[in-house]
């Protein structure tokens, strides 16, 4: 599992770049992605666990809602969903919220700074691409220090 997570990082790494630069998350990256996680990921069935589906299913369609709320893109969406099918539920849950934490505290320092405007947007893929990142290098440690690590034991 080792090629797949570095698989993974790097092509985090690259979603994190293209996003700062072109404010997009393409889908020549995402889709390969979403195949990699579905098979990388076996089961008897040779797919990813019904689990690792369904949460990014659910991501997908978080992201989504955002995204026709004008809040996000669908890359984010589409990225949301790689995560969360590469990391599963309880991971996908800790990455998509330090994803969020990490925006937040990025965001406010850029505000504060007055560096970005209050409602200028702030392209949210290299936040996700950490998130993720850190799912396939750490994830041991994301689950065990996360304000979520009560819940996944």
């Amino acid at each position: 599992m080792l090629v797949v997570s570095v698989i993974f990082v790097a092509a985090y790494a690259i979603a994190f770049a293209v996003d700062l630069r072109s404010g997009r998350v393409p889908n020549w990256l995402t889709y390969p992605l979403l195949l990699i996680a579905l098979v990388a990921r076996p089961s008897e069935l040779g797919l990813a666990p019904v689990g690792n589906i369904a949460a990014a299913l659910v991501a997908f369609a978080v992201f989504a809602a955002f995204a026709f709320r004008g809040w996000m893109g669908m890359g984010d969406a589409k990225l949301a969903a790689v995560v969360a099918l590469a990391s599963g539920p309880a991971l996908a849950t800790v990455a998509l919220w330090l994803a969020f934490a990490c925006g937040a505290i990025v965001g406010v320092a850029l505000v504060v700074s007055r560096r970005i405007a209050r409602r200028q947007p702030l392209p949210f893929g290299p936040f996700l691409a950490i998130g993720g990142a850190a799912a396939a290098l750490v994830p041991d440690v994301l689950l065990r220090y996360s304000p979520f690590g009560p819940l996944f034991g």
